[in-house]
């Protein structure tokens, strides 16, 4: 009989494309790897992989495998969340990702009061970009993913709820005189920090001054929030970003809502087979608060 944690390995393997990779997210060796799916070739009596420097790939069996393995996993997911409904307290490991700001600022309160209210529930948490939560949620290597819609999301398999909405507000320097709300346009001279060069943000960013009527005039790039704001502190430019941001960081700068406006909706993802489990509902019911709790513009 073929071993379903064989399968989770090699499902792995395709989603990351070489041994040491797919290892890395098991908490595996690579050699452990290789030698459970030399052992699933066996069980399976056919080739599996094919081998082209590092890369893997996978044969018309392997695939048809990790095909049938994703609705094996559903099934037993299904049949472990309709279990847990008889249990009488929340319990159990589960694994959320959530986008880097919201990981950073709404996330930790939410892990926090997850924890008092249920102690026998063990949550782990990882800082990821949307794209990567949606394929590793999929893929079985988390249970909870928060993301948001600057992008199409395969949402296939999958429940969703809308957190709320987070708005764009715009970030100057304190000695700015500015009205309540910035029309974007009047910022056409301005120089512009953006978000690290061709990410998802950055390019919503650079689209949303596009259909102001200008093209920004970018003097950095910066992956790091405290980097960006350092910047905007020191009058080198302004800066379009996440509302999920205000805090003490940003209360010696000045920060409005800017017309047009423009955001983006917060999303929660977890997997259909696992709708019924009480530890998903008390996850999705704390990040729902956490979120209702953060500071607005």
């Amino acid at each position: 009989m073929l071993d379903i944690r064989r399968l989770h390995i090699l499902k792995t393997l395709e989603l990351e494309g070489t041994m040491t990779a797919a290892a890395a997210t098991l908490h595996m060796t690579t050699s452990a790897v290789s030698q459970q799916l030399a052992v699933l070739e066996r069980e399976a009596g056919l080739a599996l992989l094919v081998r082209a420097g590092r890369k893997v790939r996978l044969t018309e069996a392997g695939v048809m495998l990790v095909e049938h393995f994703g609705r094996i996993a559903s099934e037993v997911e299904a049949a472990e969340a309709s279990l847990k409904k008889l249990q009488t307290d929340v319990r159990g490991r589960l694994a959320i990702s959530a986008f880097p700001s919201f990981c950073s600022t709404v996330l930790p309160a939410a892990v926090m009061s997850l924890r008092a209210s249920y102690p026998r529930l063990d949550v782990t948490v990882s800082d990821l970009e949307p794209f990567e939560s949606v394929a590793r949620l999929k893929s079985g290597h988390i249970d909870v993913a928060v993301v948001d819609d600057l992008h199409e999301i395969q949402d296939d398999g999958l429940v969703k709820t809308v957190l709320a909405r987070d708005e764009i507000i715009l970030c100057l320097p304190q000695d700015r005189q500015v009205a309540a709300t910035a029309t974007l346009a009047d910022y056409a001279h301005e120089r512009w920090i953006l978000d690290q060069e061709g990410s998802v943000f950055e390019q919503f960013v650079r689209q949303t001054c596009r259909e102001a009527g200008f093209e920004p005039s970018v003097i950095a790039n910066c992956r790091n929030l405290m980097a960006t704001l350092g910047l905007v502190r020191a009058g080198l430019g302004v800066a379009l970003m996440s509302e999920l941001n205000l805090g003490r960081e940003t209360e010696d700068l000045v920060v409005r809502r800017v017309e047009p406006d423009c955001g983006r909706n917060i999303i929660v993802l977890n997997r259909a087979a696992s709708r019924e489990s009480p530890a998903i509902a008390a996850v999705v019911d704390e990040l729902r608060k956490a979120t209702d709790a953060r500071p607005k513009a």
